[in-house]
């Protein structure tokens, strides 16, 4: 439970900065501090952000890790969302129809129904989580679930075939990478020169 809820402080903390910018308005200007990238001023002294982060790095490793995986995977979900739906809308203004009646009818065209055999199928190999109801009792719910999986594949299915189609497309935002040391003492395989260096982290017990 206490994990639940500091995972659910990173992401509100995370969260906060997009709340506060879309609350300003898009025409109003960004806070000083992201364009400039300082945190605090004391007296003469100038805090940045990148002396924050490198603060909290040191302090608390893991956390910091895990809030820059989060905060890059949520602005790559946005970013790829964005990029769909651009890609759709041209796509129906090519076709002379609204975007979603072009969403609509290619995700229903690519769609495959969900038959009884895939039904049992999941209920089988998930009968440990049916608590014990009976397939009758589950099947329109499985069956709602695999529709709307379905659902989802073939709307990636259109939208990979748009952005493969359309125009080039250049993501300018980086997964973040993290710099392991690794001392001459450490138990390893291989040359010290190899180009790509695999370092496995195990909890012996």
């Amino acid at each position: 439970m206490l994990t639940q809820l500091k995972y659910a402080a990173v992401a509100l903390a995370l969260a906060l900065p997009a709340v506060v910018c879309a609350q300003q308005g898009a025409g109003q200007p960004r806070p000083a501090s992201e364009e400039s990238g300082v945190a605090a001023r004391v007296g003469d002294r100038v805090i940045t952000l990148k002396e924050v982060d490198e603060v909290w790095r040191r302090a608390d490793p893991v956390e910091h890790t895990r809030a820059t995986q989060m905060l890059y995977e949520g602005r790559k979900e946005a970013l790829d969302r964005i990029i769909a739906d651009m890609l759709i809308e041209q796509a129906a203004r090519a076709r002379g129809v609204p975007p979603d009646q072009y969403a609509r009818d290619e995700t229903a065209r690519r769609l495959k129904p969900v038959t009884d055999e895939e039904v049992a199928s999941f209920y089988e190999q998930n009968k440990p989580r049916m608590q014990g109801k009976p397939l009758d009792d589950m099947r329109g719910a499985i069956r709602n679930f695999l529709e709307q999986q379905r659902q989802n594949a073939a709307r990636s299915e259109l939208v990979a075939e748009l952005r493969k189609a359309g125009p080039p497309i250049r993501l300018a935002i980086d997964p973040p990478r993290q710099t392991v040391s690794v001392s001459p003492t450490d138990p390893a395989r291989g040359g010290a020169s190899a180009p790509v260096v695999i370092v496995e982290f195990s909890d012996y017990q």
